[in-house]
């Protein structure tokens, strides 16, 4: 589920995760459940950054996504990034004066 708070800027959020986690990560994707693919959103949903080959896009490498029923935790499926997350975290916390937390499903 995407962050539903209205007070929540989406465009802060999305460059919280690209100072965290890297230049190419998102958080303005969600799966579209017809066609089984990630695609661009307005609000922040799930965290991944494209896979290019050449200049082309061929899918999303998915790393979490926000979920709970305001989108107040964080869901983190690889080990390797939890420190960025962790790191995300807090400052998204600083910045938007609202609880997340991270939960690891690995």
């Amino acid at each position: 589920m995407p962050l539903q708070r209205n007070q929540v800027d989406s465009r802060q959020v999305e460059a919280l995760v690209k100072k965290h986690f890297g230049g190419d990560f998102t958080c303005l994707l969600t799966r579209d459940h017809p066609s089984g693919r990630y695609v661009k959103a307005e609000r922040p949903d799930v965290i991944g950054r494209p896979r290019k080959v050449a200049f082309l896009t061929l899918g999303y490498e998915v790393i979490g996504q926000f979920h709970g029923e305001n989108g107040d935790i964080l869901e983190l499926y690889r080990d390797t990034e939890v420190e960025k997350a962790r790191a995300f975290i807090a400052e998204f916390q600083k910045t938007a004066q609202q609880d997340l937390r991270l939960h690891l499903l690995s």
